[in-house]
């Protein structure tokens, strides 16, 4: 199995309610995530950045129990979690809730993981789902779903826009990223770490929509209409732009002065 890979995901929520041991109704909040993709049609010079590399999560295989074993096992510091895939069987883990905040810390949620389970890696795997406490918002389960060596999945790839655009620099134009993200489609191998975006030719008065990135074995998940950048007209252009339109006003303003003084008389 490779070991060059990354992912990210979309959540979705649930609610589910139920009644805990002793007696009274419980509120947890659901999430599965699932991930995104981004598409293809060739334009503009862009390279993908090198391939994703697992980020390493350290597990221990645990024994299951009832809900009072979990309940020990995160007074202990850890999460009850599940690693599970086609053709495999489920295996009860625990994670340091430590090290599972730093996985679902901003920007690294989507994060491709090598599960080290008892000091054994090679286990490749997302967070598919997780459970959270609606009222302390801790995490209370984790599910982790294992990734296949050829089947694709859907990722969340950072954007970086790399240089100073001839509209900025020569023509006034105003630089705007509008997308930081987007959706990919690819087999773990080919997931690159980045999309970096060469826009130092980019001229004044432009839109640049992700329907124009070559992303080559990658698939575009992602709106092709999804705006990753703009630059504004020139001031100068702006203004001329402008000019006729101010024109004309004025113009219709002219002719309307006649008819308020004949009303007037």
């Amino acid at each position: 199995m490779s070991e060059n890979f990354q992912k990210n995901l979309t959540i979705f929520k649930k609610i589910s309610i139920f009644t805990s041991p002793l007696g009274y109704r419980q509120v947890v909040r659901l999430r599965v995530l699932i991930p995104p993709f981004v598409g293809s049609s060739p334009a503009t010079p862009i390279k993908t950045g090198e391939i994703m590399n697992l980020t390493t999560l350290n597990a221990e295989a645990r024994i299951v129990g009832s809900s009072r074993t979990s309940n020990r096992v995160r007074k202990a510091g850890s999460i009850p979690a599940i690693y599970y895939g086609k053709g495999s069987e489920s295996l009860s883990i625990s994670v340091s809730e430590k090290d599972l905040e730093a996985v679902f810390a901003p920007g690294k949620r989507y994060t491709l993981l090598d599960l080290v389970i008892d000091g054994k890696g090679g286990n490749p795997a997302i967070v598919y789902k997780y459970q959270k406490d609606n009222i302390s918002q801790k995490i209370l389960h984790v599910d982790f779903l294992k990734i296949e060596e050829n089947t694709p999945v859907e990722v969340r790839i950072p954007v970086h826009l790399n240089g100073i655009p001839t509209g900025v620099k020569n023509q006034g134009g105003m630089l705007s990223q509008e997308s930081h993200y987007l959706k990919l489609s690819a087999i773990p191998a080919d997931i690159p770490k980045s999309i970096e975006l060469d826009i130092s030719e980019m001229p004044n008065n432009t839109t640049f929509y992700a329907e124009k990135l070559e992303l080559g074995k990658a698939s575009l998940v992602s709106k092709k209409r999804t705006v990753i950048f703009t630059i504004s007209k020139g001031r100068e252009q702006a203004v001329a732009a402008a000019a006729p339109e101010a024109q004309a006003t004025d113009a219709a303003a002219k002719k309307e002065e006649p008819k308020k003084d004949e009303k007037k008389k």
